[in-house]
């Protein structure tokens, strides 16, 4: 990793900075010193591709490779459960929801945290399953910011990602096509059992649905296309993208 390096020009320069370490240095005025930290990795080695202005990992928490489906998870729960586990280990029913179950009578819902009465509609960081996985500035988009992301892009449905026989959508940057996002089909866990794997994919956003908070919004995808504004019981279990503040 380089520390100084020389560039001719601006573009040459603009091609390759984000891969430059940028150590942090601060003038300490009562001291009159510098002071030099060595560079942290903002991402911590999590890679990510920068669309729309925003720094998005390029694969699943939990995830070996972009095509793996990683870990589901209940919303605002941080402990992940792979595809094998559901229906033994985990069950995806809003018994076994950390902020739940469903109480019909309840003004809440039996919701206990995000509700009518504490006012909270995005998830905190404790919540977060992304930002306590990957530490740093990681987070769960919110549904702004998938909205967001599908303005910036145009999708593809693919049933064959780059010959791994995953089905999915190929989300490409309007401004820049080298720059490419890969969702794949994973479907979600509920009552049991996988959902939709290889033809949907339902993934979590940080946004609680504030009129029916039993819901929180997800960023769904299908041969069809892509949807930000849909919600599902946040006792399903979906897959996670994470979104990088730096």
């Amino acid at each position: 990793m380089k520390y100084i390096t020389l560039h001719e020009t601006t573009s040459e320069y603009n091609q390759v900075k984000d891969s430059l370490a940028k150590p942090q240095v601060a003038y300490i005025s009562e001291t009159n010193k510098v002071e030099y930290q060595p560079y942290v990795d903002p991402s911590g080695g999590h890679q990510y591709v920068e669309i729309g202005g925003k720094k998005w990992a390029t694969m699943n928490v939990g995830a070996s490779s972009v095509t793996d489906a990683g870990l589901y998870f209940q919303w605002g729960d941080t402990v992940g459960y792979t595809a094998a586990q559901v229906g033994t280990d985990k069950q995806f029913t809003d018994l076994d929801y950390k902020y739940g179950p469903l109480d019909w009578g309840d003004e809440n819902y039996g919701m206990t945290k995000y509700n009518y009465t504490d006012h909270k509609a995005v998830l905190e960081a404790s919540d977060d399953a992304v930002h306590a996985a990957w530490g740093g500035n990681w987070r769960i988009p919110t549904t702004a910011e998938f909205a967001a992301l599908g303005t910036a892009t145009t999708s593809a449905w693919t049933a064959d990602y780059e010959g791994s026989g995953v089905a999915g959508i190929v989300l490409t940057s309007t401004a820049d096509s080298s720059k490419k996002l890969f969702f794949p089909a994973v479907g979600y866990a509920y009552d049991r059992n996988m959902n939709y794997v290889g033809s949907g994919g339902n993934y979590w956003t940080s946004s609680l649905n504030n009129e029916e908070i039993f819901y929180a919004y997800q960023f769904q995808l299908g041969n069809w296309g892509i949807v930000s504004g849909n919600s599902a019981y946040r006792h399903y279990g979906c897959p996670l993208r994470g979104i990088l503040d730096v």
